[in-house]
């Protein structure tokens, strides 16, 4: 039954409490969650004791803690949302697990592997589920990419394409590890796995850098991927791009939103005297072309919300959803080790001045 448009009245509820309301997690996960009639919020924790009581206000919720193994022993849940500093994502939803729960936890899932390594063992030894926010994959233009790449018309991919350039960093891990975690993320989801990497640095100094990567992916597949941190975090336009290449077809998304598919042409018989004399191998006739743009015209809607156009209502209800069916989250553990495997080796590409291998992480 549908309470309203997308949003559905749920039968079965899970019982979360929310670790970390900052910036991300008020204006993201919390919306996101709020629209989930699957979900029930029985708490909110978070160090800085005004933001708490503002995300516990907002979101109707009586119980508020500033510590979160307190919050752990008191309060009987099902799940953690654990949205905060990536360093300590997995830790503090290691904490979370031991305490019994399946933990969602923003991106990046860890910046350590030895971290991410404890969070799996106490998950498996638990039978806990882990998600992890990689919305981008449920992002409307990057979905309706995924959809063109596996249509039989667009061929097989041959050419992977991202640049993500953002602001200032505050350290020189954070843009590899945490800020383009998303696109290693989008190349696998796309494409396929990763299998080798090479990758020059520009760095002007710790936290304001440019890397240059070139990857090739077990399929075949070549990718070339540019991630810097010398633009500006509130530019409209080149931040994010991402572009998939085809037989004759091509998938591009610009900063998430405008999606284009140009869509195979068709080749003019060579038996017609149209022949092309030239370089090119074939004639061909005009190229169809499909373009996506979000209309903000009508913002009642929730298809037309900033967390569900970004995917994070579809993320964090395919983890609700894999709790209350006891199956798998489409997005786990291993996507997010396999993020954190990509940035290590690109990191290890530039010290060491050569390709190297994911499976050497």
């Amino acid at each position: 039954m549908y309470l309203y448009e997308g949003i559905e009245k749920a039968e079965k509820r899970v019982r979360a409490v929310l670790a970390g309301c900052g910036e991300q997690a008020v204006n993201m996960i919390h919306n996101a969650v709020s629209y989930l009639d699957e979900v029930e919020i029985a708490a909110v924790c978070d160090l800085n004791p005004d933001r708490a009581e503002y995300a516990a206000k907002r979101l109707g919720v009586s119980r508020v803690y500033l510590n979160l193994d307190q919050m752990l022993s008191e309060v009987e849940a099902d799940c953690a949302f654990v949205v905060t500093i990536a360093s300590l994502q997995a830790k503090l939803a290691r904490q979370c697990v031991e305490a019994g729960l399946h933990v969602y936890t923003e991106k990046p899932l860890g910046t350590e592997l030895e971290d991410l390594q404890d969070l799996y063992e106490a998950a498996r030894s638990r039978g806990r589920k882990i998600g992890v926010s990689f919305n981008k994959r449920f992002n409307l233009a990057y979905h309706d990419m995924k959809k063109a790449i596996t249509s039989e018309a667009f061929g097989h991919p041959n050419a992977f394409i991202a640049k993500f350039i953002g602001g200032y960093r505050s350290n020189e891990t954070d843009l590899l590890r945490t800020g383009s975690c998303h696109f290693f993320d989008l190349a696998r989801y796309l494409v396929g796995e990763v299998e080798e990497v090479f990758a020059y640095r520009y760095e002007e100094q710790p936290g304001r850098h440019t890397f240059a990567v070139t990857a090739r992916f077990e399929n075949g597949c070549v990718g070339s991927m540019t991630f810097g941190s010398l633009g500006s975090w509130v530019c409209g336009y080149g931040m994010e791009y991402v572009e998939v290449r085809g037989d004759r077809s091509m998938v591009s998304a610009e900063n998430g939103r405008d999606f284009i598919w140009q869509k195979p042409s068709l080749i003019v018989p060579s038996d017609t005297g149209l022949a092309n004399k030239g370089t090119q191998a074939v004639t061909e006739l005009s190229v169809p072309v499909e373009i996506l743009r979000p209309n903000y015209s009508n913002l009642g809607k929730l298809a037309l919300k900033d967390f569900y156009i970004n995917g994070n209502y579809q993320s964090v209800k395919a983890f609700v959803s894999s709790i209350l069916n006891d199956t798998e989250p489409p997005v786990g553990y291993q996507d997010g080790l396999m993020a954190l495997k990509l940035a290590l080796a690109v990191e290890k590409s530039v010290s060491e001045n050569r390709a190297v291998k994911v499976t050497e992480i």
